[in-house]
């Protein structure tokens, strides 16, 4: 009997690709061209409150502006929260984008579309930016990953219907921790057995590979790669900083993660996702984002602005473009319990580095923080901007598993030329 009727190579992949350790293992793609930018997300999950971080109303009643003062910024006009003292210092040097506006102000929808730069569809998942970003063909041998979340990504900054080649690949675990090890990183022995395996199982199959099984082959061998790779190990081990730059980052989860991003994207990683978690403050929002743990507004700004500066001091600010933004801002107005709510028609963004034009202030809030008076913005809009910035193809047509050609960026978005670097 022919070996290959015995054991079809189609169903050992199918088989291996149900490991655990697999899916994260296999996402990578080729090094970073020279002419393209990377970018960074500094994602705060859960909706940071735009008042009480870039939107300050000093001016308003008390129920509205909280108990969090606010202070102008180094750019006039910008009014920052007082814990983000670092940042007001940085703020000429940056973009805001203030009029960020939303119809979804449900956690899941409003991160897809902030995302995606698509509104949610009961029939397709749309791929995230970091997906957008990750070349449809991966190269032999490169065991550098094209997309990275840490420590997780959102179940929206995923590949949506793209293959799953175009996933990020994800830590997996909190970086500023003593025993912090990338998941997946090291492939047991068993892991490396099955892959190897996989030659022996395309010796008893002689039919010619369709293009979706090489892409598949492609997948498995950089899997290999990534897990032996000396080069692929260096970049994300963070012990390999000097304890002032750690220091400067700050100890805490968000400090140690954008630092993570920062060594990544120097080694070739097109896009990082930081996901800093618990904005989500429907009480208690002014303890919590100061005498939390960590206090959100003190990690904030100590990590943002390391970062500012460490891209400028290592001659990557032209080269990666930064984003700081969140699925949502919240209630002008404090609740009865000391926090604020979701809000969607209002939020802001701040935008650093390559692609993105210095001092710039994009639109404004009413005098309470409730809607934008001036220029609003779309997630839609945000999202072919960032795509601009990147120098990425604006007419760029993805496809679905089913053939169906669908538009990268949404018809209706247009890029916010204000922003960008002619």
């Amino acid at each position: 009997m022919n070996p290959s009727h015995m054991f079809r190579r189609r169903n050992f992949l199918m088989t291996m690709s149900a490991l655990p350790w697999l899916p994260g293992l296999l996402q990578g793609a080729p090094l970073l061209r020279k002419s393209n930018r990377s970018l960074i997300v500094l994602w705060m999950d859960g909706g940071m409150s735009h008042i009480d971080t870039f939107d300050g109303k000093p001016e308003a009643r008390p129920d509205i502006r909280g108990e969090l003062v606010s202070r102008e910024s180094s750019l006039e006009g910008v009014f920052l929260s007082e814990h983000l003292p670092r940042l007001a210092g940085i703020m000429d040097q940056c973009a805001l984008v203030r009029s960020v506006t939303s119809p979804e102000g449900n956690h899941g929808r409003g991160s897809h579309y902030m995302l995606t730069g698509r509104r949610p569809s009961p029939v397709l998942e749309y791929p995230s930016i970091g997906s957008v970003l990750t070349p449809e063909k991966l190269s032999d041998g490169n065991p550098i990953p094209s997309y990275v979340a840490i420590p997780d990504a959102h179940p929206y900054a995923r590949q949506g219907f793209l293959p799953l080649t175009r996933g990020p690949f994800e830590v997996g675990g909190d970086p500023s921790k003593g025993d912090f090890r990338v998941r997946n990183m090291a492939a047991s022995p068993q892991a490396q057995r099955a892959l190897s395996l996989l030659q022996t199982v395309d010796s008893l199959d002689g039919k010619p590979r369709s293009e979706s099984e090489a892409a598949r082959d492609r997948f498995l061998s950089q899997a290999r790669f990534m897990s032996l790779s000396p080069q692929a190990r260096e970049l994300f081990d963070l012990n390999r900083e000097t304890p002032e730059t750690r220091k400067r980052y700050g100890p805490k989860q968000l400090g140690q993660s954008a630092l993570l991003a920062r060594r990544l994207v120097e080694g070739g990683v097109r896009t990082v996702l930081v996901r800093f978690k618990g904005w989500d403050h429907h009480e208690s929002i002014a303890r919590a984002m100061t005498y939390g743990f960590p206090p959100k507004l003190e990690a904030l700004d100590q990590a943002v602005t390391a970062l500012h500066e460490d891209l400028a001091r290592r001659g990557l600010d032209e080269r990666v473009t930064v984003v700081l933004a969140s699925e949502f801002g919240r209630t002008p107005r404090i609740n009865p319990r000391g926090g604020r709510d979701h809000w969607a028609r209002a939020s802001s963004v701040l935008l650093f580095g390559g692609g993105v034009r210095r001092s710039v202030v994009v639109g404004k809030t009413d005098a309470n923080g409730e809607a934008p008076i001036e220029r609003p913005v779309s997630p839609a809009d945000l999202f072919c901007t960032l795509l601009g910035a990147l120098g990425a193809d604006l007419e760029q047509v993805q496809h679905t598993p089913d053939g169906r050609p669908v538009r990268t960026v949404n018809e209706s978005a247009k890029p916010i030329h204000e922003l960008l670097q002619s």
